[in-house]
Formats: C-alpha cells, sequence, structure tokens
C-alpha cells in the first residue's frame, strides 16, 4: 500500500513539475536569443554633417556588429538642437520634413560591415555656430549617438 502511494506520489509531482519545467526553458531559449541577438548588433555612427541654411542633414551610420540589422525603417533618429531634439519619424524616398530616409551604401542589407546613409530632412534650416545632436536605435535598442556644429 505505501509503495502505490509513493509511485502516485511521484507521478503527480511529476506531472506538476515537468510543465512548469518545459516554459521555463522555453523562456530561456527565448530571453537567450535576444540576449545573444544584442551582443551581436553594434552601430557606430562616423560622421554627421550638415550646412548652413539648408533642412538637411546627413548622417552615415556603420554596423561594426556581426548581425544584420533589419529592418531599417524601424529604427529612431532623434535629431536637432542640443536640448531641443525630436524623434524624426522614417519616411523613404521624397518625405515631407520633418522626416528621414536612407540608403545601403556598400551593401544590398545593413549587415556587418555596410554603411547607412541617413537623410534628415528637419523642417527647418540649420544655423551656423549651432551644434546638433543626432542619435540612432535599432529596432532591437542598440544606439550610437553624436554632436556636430554646422
Amino acid at each position: 500500500m505505501l509503495t502505490i502511494a509513493a509511485i502516485v506520489s511521484v507521478i503527480a509531482v511529476s506531472n506538476a513539475v515537468l510543465p512548469s519545467v518545459g516554459r521555463t526553458t522555453g523562456a530561456l531559449i527565448s530571453t537567450s536569443s535576444a540576449v545573444q541577438d544584442r551582443i551581436a548588433s553594434q552601430i557606430q555612427i562616423v560622421n554627421a554633417a550638415g550646412q548652413n541654411a539648408t533642412p538637411t542633414a546627413n548622417i552615415w551610420v556603420k554596423n561594426v556588429g556581426t548581425s544584420t540589422i533589419d529592418p531599417i525603417n524601424r529604427m529612431d533618429v532623434f535629431f536637432g538642437p542640443t536640448g531641443n531634439f525630436q524623434r524624426i519619424p522614417y519616411g523613404g524616398a521624397g518625405c515631407t520634413a520633418p522626416c528621414w530616409e536612407y540608403t545601403i551604401v556598400n551593401s544590398t542589407t545593413f549587415d556587418a560591415t555596410a554603411t547607412l546613409a541617413i537623410v534628415v530632412h528637419y523642417g527647418s534650416n540649420l544655423v551656423s555656430g549651432q551644434t546638433y545632436y543626432v542619435k540612432v536605435v535599432t529596432p532591437n535598442g542598440i544606439s550610437d549617438s553624436a554632436y556636430f556644429t554646422v
């Protein structure tokens, strides 16, 4: 009788614990994949520039990580005078300011070693002597920022 009770107890505990272990394993695998993606993703703003009395700024971003960054149009671009910047929405080619568009310079995808040329259409002219701030954030949260003076 005691043996049967022990077997029933083991089966009950197994039925209660094994589904939790399976869910935990799935969550750990998912988290591990996300962390691996973040570790493999790296960007660097290699140059940012603009000209006095023009409403556009040019930003060159290099993928210095080991993973492809996609989708590019889901990146966040922040731009504006220091202390007064704003999020600039993606608009694609020929967009109406404020917006940004991009071209991949030396590849067909934004993969490792590729450079992204971003044109920010600011909506008002850049001012000589003014310092501007730009920050680019990838869809998985990796970012880089830079300052430049017109």
